[in-house]
């Protein structure tokens, strides 16, 4: 019998062992479901920003820029992304936060399946089922969407399944093998890193088939030793996670147990029988009683009137420790419960105002672009102006130059003319002495052709002499009447000529003093200009960097409002979970 009562309680202490491998494979299933769920999250909220789709609309410089700038931001706060970017519907991609180079290049070549996959999943967050070539990563993906529903490109983050593994894994101290293998039996995660990217042994082959369960006693490759495993599918990911170690570590405490049993064991048991035999009957009955108040507080009744114990003994102790346990643990259900509804609800008004937060923060994000981008088009007009206005007073300054070269023409020619001018009034002078000498000239004809008639015969030839000279003076003098009256015509003309020109050498100075003037003034817009220029600049420089910071603030804006959102998740599964008892 006391044989039957060993062999009976190692197998139970066997069995509790394996149930223990159970539980904590359960907890590192539960454990990768959450970083998964996690990243789910993320790539929603990432899927949302504005600023990291507008590329899809437009291939301006600026707004890609912005747009990866956007991507680098969520990459920063995100500790198990390597990398994310944005893809077209077809999966080419169009700009990546860290490796410009993969630009052109599809984002499912690392796993042909997962476009098919992401299709059928209507484009929400799905993950590849391999890892990629050269590296412990993973990706996942998500379709992006415009106001109307339409599938306008794809989003994707490259998950670091090596940070994975040395927090949750690498990181934890535990006596045993932790392997996480896909459905195809290729190892994702594993403490024996060699292992990653390897194949399952068939005798894992189970995991394919069921979704949890113990393998008890196999033998693993070219080692003898016996080893057991326990494993369990996650439930995002067709994945299992195994974790294994030898018989003789699972055991070893076990072994003592049955010597020191299989010594002592048989005297215990006929004292325990004894004992039992004695007190059977005084103990059956307030078992029974805690035997139901444990079962209502199994189910979560934590008000169920009990039948008071009243003993001295170790049975009454436990009676009332089970009672005493009951009032505490509903104390601290009851202030767990109004705790998780104050938090249910601050987290709510939190995830509102981060979503409310992320509105303004996005639409004072687009408002100072389009202010940026404004006062680069104002930067740009005002260098143009600033250039012509330069020009303008080259021009001037030609001009000037110009003027003053036409008024000296100007006044050489006034000097011109007034010296023709006074030639004029001396030609005027000498025509009039020329006919003063004809019209005298005249007059001594006219005496002589007298005095030649006097002298009668003798006078002819003289007479002849006089009536030629006479006819000469007379030619002379109708000749000389003609060019004074040239010289007088040209002399008027001279004289309104010069005139004219003397008006035309003050409206000359007059234009000059003006240009000077205008000169001046365009030398002091150019200056202005220039001064203007410089300040625009500052100002541009100075939104230029109030928009990097808006843009960060953005990205942590939407960050934090993901974050709210799990805290109000997790919090509303801590209400759930409290209204199993009754209190």
């Amino acid at each position: 019998m006391g044989t039957l009562s060993v062999l009976s309680s190692t197998r139970a202490v066997k069995r509790a062992t394996l149930n223990g491998f159970k539980s904590t494979v359960s907890g590192y299933a539960s454990m990768v479901d959450m970083v998964l769920h996690e990243q789910l999250l993320a790539i929603d909220t990432y899927s949302k920003s504005s600023t990291v789709f507008n590329i899809l609309y437009t291939n301006d410089v600026n707004v890609k820029q912005q747009s990866i700038n956007r991507l680098k931001d969520f990459n920063s706060v995100n500790r198990y992304a390597l990398n994310m970017g944005l893809a077209d519907v077809n999966g080419k991609i169009i700009s990546d936060s860290d490796n410009a180079s993969l630009e052109g290049t599809s984002i499912f070549d690392s796993d042909p399946e997962l476009f098919t996959r992401l299709k059928a999943n209507n484009y929400n967050g799905t993950y590849a089922n391999t890892i990629a070539k050269d590296s412990q990563a993973i990706l996942l993906c998500r379709g992006l969407f415009n106001s109307q529903g339409n599938l306008i490109g794809i989003i994707y983050i490259n998950i670091d399944l090596g940070k994975v593994n040395k927090d949750f894994i690498d990181n934890i101290n535990f006596d045993g093998d932790i392997t996480i293998a896909n459905d195809k039996g290729i190892i994702m995660l594993s403490s024996d890193h060699n292992r990653i990217g390897t194949s399952l042994p068939q005798v894992y082959d189970i995991t394919k088939t069921t979704s949890e369960g113990l393998i008890e006693s196999y033998v693993f490759g070219n080692d003898k030793n016996k080893r057991s495993a326990a494993y369990k599918n996650i439930s995002i990911m067709p994945w299992s996670v195994i974790f294994a170690n030898y018989n003789s570590q699972i055991y070893k405490d076990i072994r003592g147990i049955i010597f020191r049993t299989s010594t002592i064991g048989p005297f215990f048991i006929i004292l325990a029988c004894f004992v039992v035999a004695l007190y059977i009957k005084t103990i059956t009955k307030p078992l029974i009683s805690l035997v139901l108040f444990a079962k209502e507080i199994s189910q979560g009744n934590l008000v169920y009137e009990h039948q008071n114990i009243n003993r001295d003994d170790e049975l009454g102790m436990l009676a009332n420790s089970f009672f005493n346990m009951r009032d505490v643990l509903l104390d601290i259900i009851m202030k767990v419960r109004v705790s998780a509804d104050e938090i249910t609800n601050s987290a709510r008004a939190l995830s509102k105002d981060s979503e409310d937060l992320s509105r303004r923060t996005d639409t004072q994000a687009s408002s100072l672009q389009e202010t940026a981008s404004s006062m680069e088009e104002m930067a740009s007009t005002i260098v143009s102006s600033t250039n012509k206005s330069v020009d303008g007073n080259k021009m001037m300054i030609n001009s000037k130059a110009s003027i003053e070269h036409a008024g000296s023409i100007i006044l050489d020619t006034v000097q011109n003319i007034e010296e023709v001018n006074e030639a004029s009034t001396k030609i005027k002078n000498i025509t009039k002495i020329i006919e003063d000498i004809a019209f005298q000239t005249n007059i001594l004809a006219l005496n002589a052709a007298v005095e030649a008639a006097r002298a009668g015969d003798q006078g002819k030839g003289f007479a002849v002499v006089a009536s030629e000279v006479r006819n000469l003076a007379q030619t002379t003098q109708s000749s000389v009447k003609d060019i004074t009256s040239l010289v007088d015509n040209a002399y008027e003309k001279i004289t309104k000529a010069t005139e004219s020109a003397r008006e035309s050498q003050e409206i000359f100075k007059d234009i000059q003093d003006k240009i000077d003037v205008t000169s001046k003034l365009m030398e002091d817009i150019s200056t202005t200009a220039l001064e203007q220029q410089s300040g625009v600049q500052q100002v541009n420089k100075a939104i230029t960097d109030m928009d990097a910071v808006t843009q960060q603030n953005a990205a942590l804006v939407e960050h934090t409002s993901a974050s709210s959102s799990s805290l109000l998740n997790q919090a509303e599964e801590l209400v759930n979970a409290m209204s199993f008892f009754k209190v």
